[in-house]
């Protein structure tokens, strides 16, 4: 229902912000990183997610897309509901959290104060291929033996590829033919690939 507030920062408790918006303050639960954000009488943009349950309505907010994106990730995933998707994010960045994601790393995750080791296991299971990383930060190095530039999307493609088992060598020639197929972007590339002997 709403995608967005913009309004002044009236009060802050905890990991609560109260957003005055034309004489209306709305409580929003925020993330450590979102609050950080959030400064007494300064006007702030919080992007929201309303959450209707049989007890109440609750509003969660964020500073980025890229957190409230991530959110909405989480909280598709069996057992994790919005109260513990905001405890991951207060725990670790959202971009961070989806590098630990990508490259399987239960060990970092469940150094979240509150994330079990099944809970973990259970976000990298079903959120692997869904998160978006900058391949720069993935631990997969990108060696370019192509004679090509390599695009952002292009460079992801090969970091999926490689964590889904082929060679740095196949993944780049792999890409490379689905380039020239026509395909773009990281997905279409991926996909692509596939399909490609």
């Amino acid at each position: 229902m709403y995608n967005y507030l913009n309004g002044e920062i009236v009060e802050i408790d905890g990991c609560n912000v109260v957003v005055d918006v034309n004489g209306i303050g709305y409580d929003v639960a925020v993330s450590n990183f979102t609050v950080a954000e959030c400064q007494l009488g300064r006007k702030q943009k919080l992007y929201t997610y309303m959450q209707v349950k049989e007890d109440g309505i609750s509003l969660f907010g964020f500073a980025t897309t890229e957190e409230k994106n991530m959110f909405l990730r989480l909280i598709s995933v069996s057992g994790v509901g919005c109260k513990v998707a905001l405890a991951i994010l207060s725990g670790m960045d959202s971009n961070s959290l989806a590098i630990a994601i990508f490259n399987g790393d239960t060990h970092l995750l469940t150094k979240i104060k509150g994330l079990g080791k099944k809970t973990a296991e259970r976000l990298v299971l079903e959120l692997k291929e869904k998160v978006v990383v900058d391949a720069s930060e993935v631990n997969i190095p990108i060696l370019n033996s192509l004679d090509v530039p390599l695009t952002k999307e292009m460079q992801n493609a090969i970091a999926i590829l490689c964590s889904l088992g082929k060679s740095q060598s196949e993944a780049e020639r792999l890409v490379d033919a689905a380039g020239k197929l026509g395909a773009t972007t990281c997905e279409e590339l991926v996909n692509m690939a596939f399909r490609i002997n």
